[in-house]
């Protein structure tokens, strides 16, 4: 009896090689998923970057028809059409957004990266509802009307819908 019990003991449980295997094995895994779980998470702050800034562009229209002239993004919040953590000048899902002028006649609000492994690409939207990049290694904000426009985004921002076009 006494021999049975020792026999049952020794096969409990796991060598400490195949747990080491399995270590192995899932950091191999982790080795392969991980860039490119972060390259998703690029792309996706950059695709929220876009979204944000055409409903910014919405919103200037609604405060110009209201207004007579464009606002900043402070303004735009004091009347209610944007969230108060777009305009506090704080960062939202890696980006900080600033609006560099506000008349009467045309906008320009810039969506800058808080660094440069955040996501690939600076935006702006003008007036006309273009929303234009700039990708570059180290973040800069995108001045008025510079940058690349996103494929199909002339005719507005409605149509601007992947980051990586």
């Amino acid at each position: 009896m006494k021999h049975q019990g020792k026999i049952r003991r020794a096969q409990a449980g796991f060598s400490l090689i195949e747990l080491l295997i399995v270590v192995a094995i899932i950091g191999i895994l982790a080795a392969i998923a991980l860039p490119k779980l972060q390259e998703n998470l690029k792309l996706s702050r950059e695709t929220a970057a876009i979204k944000t800034l055409g409903t910014i562009h919405t919103n200037q229209a609604q405060y110009n028809a209201m207004k007579g002239k464009f606002g900043t993004l402070k303004e735009l919040n004091e009347t209610g059409l944007l969230d108060a953590n777009y305009a506090g000048g704080g960062a939202v899902s890696g980006y900080t957004y600033n609006s560099t002028e506000a008349t009467p006649d045309q906008y320009c609000v810039q969506a800058t990266r808080q660094s440069a492994t955040t996501a690939y690409k600076d935006f702006n939207v003008i007036e006309d509802g273009t929303i234009r990049f700039v990708e570059t290694k180290t973040p800069a904000p995108v001045p008025h009307g510079e940058g690349t426009p996103l494929s199909g985004a002339g005719a507005g921002a409605g149509q601007a819908t992947q980051p990586g076009q």
